[in-house]
């Protein structure tokens, strides 16, 4: 497993490692699903068309950005779009934007127990390995 959880006192709190950005997108997503409504995007994804999601942070750093991806996820599990498969990512650190390439597949529940991604206590190390420490309000 490339995360965990970290003791917290009210909420989740998660450490996601990985050996690139990029990498570590997909170990957020797979974290996020997982300790959010107990989904496993590991193995097989779904067949279908490849879909584009397009995350940026305003801040422009790779911290907010991988938080603002875990929100996108987070909307689309919660308002019935289902559960995104990510295959593909591309970030530009420059621009602070993260592209991600996959498949949609129904989630088999509605919404999940984390309400937000927070940036409070939001810690990102470049690495090597890349590392993302951050809360997910539940």
């Amino acid at each position: 497993m490339a995360w965990k959880e970290l003791e917290h006192t009210g909420d989740l709190r998660l450490e996601i490692e990985a050996g690139t950005p990029e990498d570590l997108a997909l170990e957020c997503a797979r974290a996020f699903y997982e300790t959010s409504a107990g989904i496993s995007i590991r193995g097989d994804d779904p067949e279908g068309e490849m879909q584009q999601i397009l995350v940026a942070s305003q801040e422009k750093d790779l911290a907010g950005l991988f938080a603002a991806w875990m929100n996108e996820l987070l909307f689309f599990l919660e308002v019935g779009c289902g559960v995104f498969y990510p295959e593909i990512v591309r970030i530009n650190g420059q621009t602070g934007s993260l592209e991600a390439w996959g498949r949609w597949s129904p989630s088999p529940k509605p919404g999940g127990r984390v309400k937000a991604v927070t940036y409070g206590g939001l810690e990102f190390d470049e690495g090597p390995p890349c590392r993302l420490r951050v809360t997910l309000d539940v």
